[in-house]
């Protein structure tokens, strides 16, 4: 389950990751945020998936999916900055295949081991 809420203090967007996350879940939650027109159009995201998990049965086609999701947000955004907080070494691993395959040029993404870490790197945009 993905669940969201925009944090207005500080100006972040706050998704908590809960139980298996296939791709198409997470293609879903990236749509959303690109219908949410009440989002800024520079969004910081801050993702806590430290209680959730990837399917294991993820490839690579399905990460192709979820950055064509993620470039259609972008179409509506002028920048996303995304940082991750991840559960294990396989969710860690994707985060950095992600990160590799993910190139668009308004869009920067990070995977943390600390909230603190993660939300300092955001404030920096």
């Amino acid at each position: 389950m993905i669940t969201y809420k925009f944090n207005t203090k500080i100006g972040i967007l706050e998704t908590t990751l809960i139980g298996e996350v296939s791709p198409k879940d997470f293609s879903n939650y990236i749509i959303s945020l690109s219908e949410d027109k009440s989002l800024p159009k520079i969004l910081k995201i801050f993702t806590d998936a430290s209680k959730g998990r990837f399917s294991k049965n993820i490839n690579p086609e399905d990460l192709s999916i979820i950055v064509e999701a993620n470039n259609k947000s972008l179409a509506v955004r002028e920048k996303i900055c995304t940082a991750f907080i991840l559960s294990s070494s396989f969710e860690t691993a994707l985060g950095y295949l992600y990160k590799k395959v993910s190139n668009a040029k308004n869009y920067y993404f990070n995977v943390f081991s600390t909230k603190e870490a993660a939300l300092n790197w955001l404030n920096n945009f």
